[in-house]
């Protein structure tokens, strides 16, 4: 069996601590082992479009989230990513607001500084 080159171990572990769980905690979840959610983080096993979907689900993010080193956005005509926080959707909205007005405001000072 060939060996996949996607590796999404990282932000899968990202996400589960954003989310605020322990391995532990996700394995109960989904009626997995904890060695099996340490095996998703570290690449040493592929979990199914299924399992996938359950933990994003849990984690409150998208497959794009999971993907995001591997897909390639061009959104508009200066092919400029948008980049995704894990974590934001999990935020309140006090906070999300918080983090929508950080970003407006790096980003007024970064047009300011390359006038």
């Amino acid at each position: 069996m060939k060996k996949s080159n996607i590796e999404i171990g990282k932000n899968l572990k990202s996400a589960r601590i954003a989310a605020g769980y322990t391995q532990e905690e996700v394995a109960e979840k989904i009626d997995r082992s904890d060695r099996h959610i340490g095996q998703l983080e570290t690449n040493r096993t592929l979990g199914s479009v299924d399992l996938l979907l359950e933990l994003c689900n849990i984690y409150n993010i998208t497959l794009n989230d999971i993907f995001s080193d591997y897909l390639k956005f061009d959104f508009d005509k200066d092919n400029k990513n948008i980049p995704t926080i894990i974590g934001y959707h999990q935020l309140n909205e006090e906070y999300r607001s918080i983090v929508d007005n950080l970003i407006q405001h790096l980003n007024i000072l970064q047009r300011n500084k390359n006038k």
